[in-house]
């Protein structure tokens, strides 16, 4: 036999090595060509802003609708489970790999190993397709034609007094305890309705987020998640908006929104709270208006004290409302138990280095700079008008 039959022999067994290895394990294959799509489109996400803006209004949507929509039908977190449940389920499957080995069931093991590979890789292709390149997408800026330039200290100032002065609007239609603390006027399954019904609302209006009704989840764990000083987590690969129910009732609703933008489509940090904001202060809702004027007035007035301290004393002296004063006082008091923590610091490290390998810069301090999309805001919405 020549060299060229050779040859023709050993393609010949290759193909067909292929051939049955496909026939065998289609949906295998199935998997690891969609895993192939989801790093081109992440990639070129990357580094295409128009492509990234395109898939994320277009395409990931559904993916993101789908999976929100196939985990609503559990009333917890399967996100939360499956965290949980992860040590036992290396455990197990270490010690099954251990015993396929020593028995020598090589196809048995090896259909394990294919199993797990494809577990990752769905992983990866739900992150890759789904959630990976709104990173990349417009800024909201951009989304909502805001102004560009800019923060001073003054400008600081002027936006804390007009988020202050609608926060006098709302106030004497949410009730407070002695303690200071206010209260939310209904529970938490009603709390997912308002929000969905005021995104769907907000998202009627602009033509860049997605529209859909999803309930949100409550963390289990939700004390021991305040350790990390973790308010509320957006699971990509569950499609869930998981919340931490135990911060005071004025960071739910705010919260609650903040996770549904990831939902919908936001994912940098800064962005999903402004649109948590503009979802929350759009509401017809009293409290969900008194949450989302409030969670950013703490971020606006943190920076207007690190800007300019004089102006700083200035607003609190002249305009700061005492219900505002001993709510704030009851949320420091309630926080003093998780403040010092070193399971806030690993997240918070953790964190950061994800949100940085997504192209965001400022990592996690990113969440506080919703203060220049509020001021944006309000120069292009507001003062100008």
């Amino acid at each position: 036999m020549d060299t060229r039959s050779e040859e023709n022999v050993q393609k010949n067994g290759i193909y067909k090595k292929f051939k049955s290895s496909v026939s065998r394990h289609p949906v295998f294959l199935t998997i690891c060509v969609l895993f192939i799509i989801s790093i081109v489109v992440y990639i070129i996400s990357r580094f295409h802003t128009g492509f990234a803006e395109f898939w994320a209004r277009n395409m990931s949507v559904g993916i993101r609708y789908i999976t929100a929509m196939l985990t609503a039908i559990f009333p917890f977190s399967i996100a939360e489970t499956l965290i949980l449940l992860l040590p036992l389920g290396i455990a197990v499957t270490v010690w099954v790999s251990l015993r396929l080995s020593f028995k020598n069931e090589k196809r048995r093991l090896s259909k394990l190993v294919l199993t797990l590979v494809s577990i990752l890789m769905i992983v990866c292709i739900l992150f890759g397709l789904g959630f990976g390149p709104c990173y990349f997408r417009n800024s909201l800026a951009d989304n909502l034609n805001l102004t560009d330039k800019p923060v001073s200290a003054e400008s600081l100032y002027n936006t804390a007094v007009w988020l202050t002065e609608s926060i006098n609007e709302v106030i004497p239609y949410v009730s407070f305890s002695s303690e200071g603390e206010s209260h939310m006027p209904y529970s938490f399954s009603m709390l997912s309705s308002v929000v969905n019904e005021a995104f769907n609302d907000f998202a009627a209006e602009y033509d860049f987020i997605s529209s859909f009704s999803c309930p949100v989840k409550m963390l289990a764990l939700s004390d021991a998640i305040t350790y990390t000083h973790v308010s509320g987590i957006y699971s990509f690969f569950t499609g869930e908006a998981n919340i931490n129910v135990n911060y005071p009732d004025f960071i739910t609703p705010f919260t609650v929104a903040h996770e549904m933008s990831h939902q919908r489509g936001i994912a940098r940090e800064d962005e999903a709270n402004f649109v948590a904001f503009l979802v929350c202060v759009q509401s017809d809702d009293a409290y969900m208006r008194y949450s989302g004027y409030l969670n950013v007035l703490r971020e606006v007035m943190s920076a207007l004290y690190k800007a300019d301290k004089d102006l700083y004393a200035k607003y609190r002296n002249s305009y700061y409302p005492d219900k505002l004063a001993g709510e704030i006082s009851a949320y420091s008091k309630f926080f003093d138990k998780y403040r010092d923590s070193t399971a806030a610091k690993v997240v918070s490290g953790t964190n950061d280095a994800y949100l940085s390998s997504q192209k965001v810069k400022a990592g996690v301090k990113s969440y506080g700079l919703v203060t220049d999309l509020a001021v944006a805001y309000y120069e292009t919405n507001i003062e100008n008008k």
